[in-house]
């Protein structure tokens, strides 16, 4: 079963009301959803679910969403509230995952989201919707960001663009939010309050499975069925 990106950035915007923690603030994603309607809804606090086990450590936890990869064709994990201003730990961080967003900690339209796929930058946004090919677009190529970058030159880049002072502000919030499920675990994962991610269990159906952490160790599940148009 196929797991693709567009259903799960569309949940950060049409799914923020089913956020059943309260300390959860969905990130600013600017894509147009797919119609859907809610077939049921579920949450269990202990037992197991899809190898996931309450109370189970999140290194254990991401281990065992890696073997979906094979059973149930999930390759990407959302992570909610995966933010930073420390630009220094990007350097290791930045080739785990494969969609960034950099901002203003009180969000503007001219935030960058940016997607990697096969380790390089396959698309460029601004918060606004528009479709860059290259940020900033008045540097020079070895000081920006330009679609088909490898991912190991993108550290060198931003920290280039935060020297510049018009862009210093984009590096107020850094926020990591769909991690590679092929990649290593990320330590940091540990502090964020869930993760979430989409499957298809059948032909028209879109399962959406709510991981909630509470001191690094999963407290519940939760899940959310769609029939999709």
């Amino acid at each position: 079963m196929k797991n693709t990106l567009l259903p799960t950035l569309f949940l950060f915007v049409f799914l923020t009301s089913c956020l059943t923690d309260p300390s959860v603030e969905p990130d600013r994603i600017t894509v147009c959803p797919p119609p859907a309607v809610i077939l049921s809804r579920d949450s269990i606090a202990a037992g197991s679910y899809l190898g996931l086990t309450i109370n189970d450590e999140a290194e254990k936890a991401y281990a065992g969403l890696q073997t979906l990869r094979q059973t149930a064709g999930v390759t990407f994990l959302n992570v909610v509230s995966n933010n930073t201003s420390d630009l220094a730990q990007l350097r290791e961080r930045l080739p785990l995952y494969q969609y960034i967003l950099l901002d203003q900690n009180q969000g503007t339209d001219s935030g960058v989201q940016i997607t990697i796929e096969a380790n390089q930058v396959k698309s460029i946004y601004l918060n606004s919707g528009r479709q860059l090919s290259q940020w900033p677009a008045n540097l020079q190529a070895a000081s920006s960001i330009r679609l088909g970058d490898a991912t190991g030159s993108l550290y060198a880049k931003l920290v280039k663009i935060r020297a510049v002072r018009a862009y210093a502000n984009k590096f107020e919030r850094i926020s990591l939010l769909t991690k590679n499920l092929a990649a290593a675990y990320d330590p940091a994962m540990r502090q964020s309050p869930q993760w979430y991610f989409t499957y298809n269990p059948g032909a028209g159906l879109m399962d959406e499975v709510q991981v909630h952490f509470k001191d690094g160790k999963i407290s519940y599940i939760s899940t959310i069925r769609y029939k999709m148009d």
